[in-house]
């Protein structure tokens, strides 16, 4: 019997597989697991219809040729689409397996499927994606606030963020100590930031790297 707890919140598997019989039977599967599903015969069907700017995850049959999940792969990478890739295959074979895994699947499933082994696999790749998504909602928040910041204020943030003393900064900017510590004071209200630690982290955040001296500087207000 399926555990509905496990289901990782509300998200949709996009299914993509030319066999009927198997879409008929995986959208069947999702139902009872009570997760949207929507099928598609084909990479190009998918790509023409569906709204993938939702959390989710696809399941997508390999099948070798042109329209091949390893072409509809590379479309959705050009589209900036982040969600996850469960492959399945009915030539189950090590070299695709591996070829599946570099090209960054979540998963990969021989055929015929195994209803408990599809359900771990997608319901791993949806948190995969809700992770994911939350991260990048967490970056852009810091992207804003790091837009609210004035050209001094960035200024006075990268060399915190690098580890200078508001006197060192000080000197650096040719202004008076007292001036470094009210603009680092806003600076830090803005970022929401209650310690140099915290600010560490939103710009790790912001910039993807733990450099440091890649805070953003007088003129940098966007993300990279």
């Amino acid at each position: 019997m399926l555990q509905q707890t496990e289901t990782p919140g509300a998200a949709t598997v996009f299914i993509v597989d030319h066999d009927d019989k198997t879409r008929l039977s995986l959208v069947n599967l999702f139902h009872l697991a009570d997760v949207v599903s929507q099928s598609f015969r084909s990479g190009a069907e998918l790509l023409g219809s569906a709204d993938l700017d939702v959390p989710g995850c696809l399941l997508v049959d390999i099948q070798p040729g042109e329209s091949s999940g390893f072409d509809l792969q590379e479309r959705l990478a050009d589209r900036a689409c982040l969600l996850p890739i469960v492959f399945t295959t009915g030539e189950a074979t090590v070299p695709i397996a591996v070829e599946a895994m570099k090209r960054g699947a979540s998963d990969f499933l021989p055929k015929p499927l195994d209803d408990a082994a599809v359900l771990d696999a997608v319901f791993g790749a949806i948190r995969q994606n809700l992770v994911a998504r939350a991260r990048a909602a967490e970056r852009e928040a810091v992207w804003r606030s790091i837009g609210t910041l004035t050209p001094r204020e960035r200024e006075v943030m990268k060399y915190v963020a690098i580890g200078d003393l508001n006197k060192q900064i000080a000197h650096r900017l040719e202004v008076s100590e007292m001036m470094v510590k009210i603009h680092r004071s806003r600076m830090m209200k803005k970022m929401g930031a209650g310690s140099l630690v915290q600010l560490i982290k939103k710009l790790e955040l912001a910039y993807g790297r733990a450099r440091c001296s890649d805070a953003p500087t007088a003129t940098e207000t966007r993300a990279p």
